[in-house]
């Protein structure tokens, strides 16, 4: 499939999504939204990717909506179905592909900019970004994931005056709340993003896959349904070739080769 909203790249075992609407602040679109499933298969499927970059091209990292492109035609049922194909073929595999995910959010991240962000696993921000719910100004209720993704951030409160209000936070308040893990400055974001990322494909795919799953899992389960599934997690982590590197490795003194050993297997 040829993109023409996407830019992607791999290169040592980083993959990097750039939504590639500039002159639009890369708001979304239905193509888009294809191309962007198109990929998250692929990169979910390649074994060479260890870690995951998303970003947007020019001043934002994502508008939200493109209003222009709106389709006022549709009905209430054709309207939700199209919502469901963006949530569950989209949104849902962004949150839940194994491998971890960086927004690395170089301006503004509006309505559902903002909320694709926060289905990432992190969120390193340039200076000048900033971050909008801002569903209310067009009488729209927050969509993309947010109403369940941000109060479990940055708590009920605080994610309702966020929603209600439609105000601007700007990269340092979002990282106070604690929707950004690191604010950066603007020309060091991708060379940041991209530090963090190396740290991370140095790790056991297998493990950070299955670590990212659990967490992911944990603010909707009981202490002994996690126990449970740390149980069987970490016995299918002793069985695996990286697991039996990691131990060599510290047996001879040297950084382990997860990657290899994983390929392996």
């Amino acid at each position: 499939m040829a993109y023409n909203n996407l830019l992607y790249d791999v290169s040592d075992r980083i993959a990097t999504i750039t939504l590639n609407r500039p002159d639009a602040m890369n708001a979304t679109t239905d193509e888009l939204y294809q191309e962007l499933q198109d990929l998250l298969g692929k990169v979910a499927a390649d074994r060479d990717v260890g870690c995951i970059i998303l970003t947007g091209a020019g001043r934002g990292f994502c508008a939200g909506a493109d209003l222009k492109a709106r389709k006022d035609d549709m009905t209430p049922l054709q309207r939700r179905a199209r919502h469901r194909w963006i949530l569950k073929d989209i949104l849902e595999p962004l949150f839940r592909i194994e491998k971890p995910v960086i927004a690395a959010v170089n301006g503004a991240a509006a309505g559902a900019g903002f909320n694709i962000a926060l289905a990432c696993d992190f969120i390193v921000a340039s200076e000048n970004a900033s971050f909008i719910q801002a569903f209310a100004r067009v009488g729209l209720v927050p969509d993309l994931g947010g109403l369940y993704l941000l109060g479990r951030v940055i708590g009920i409160n605080k994610a309702k005056e966020l929603c209600y209000t439609a105000r601007k936070v700007s990269a340092q308040e979002a990282a106070d709340l604690g929707i950004v893990n690191h604010v950066v400055p603007h020309d060091e974001l991708l060379e940041r993003a991209r530090a963090i990322a190396a740290k991370i494909t140095a790790g056991s795919p297998t493990a950070i896959g299955m670590t990212k799953t659990l967490l992911n899992k944990a603010s909707n389960s009981t202490l002994d349904q996690m126990l449970e599934y740390e149980s069987y997690a970490q016995t299918v982590a002793y069985l695996t070739p990286e697991y039996e590197e990691g131990v060599q490795a510290f047996r001879e003194k040297r950084a382990p080769d997860f990657a290899a050993a994983a390929a392996r297997g």
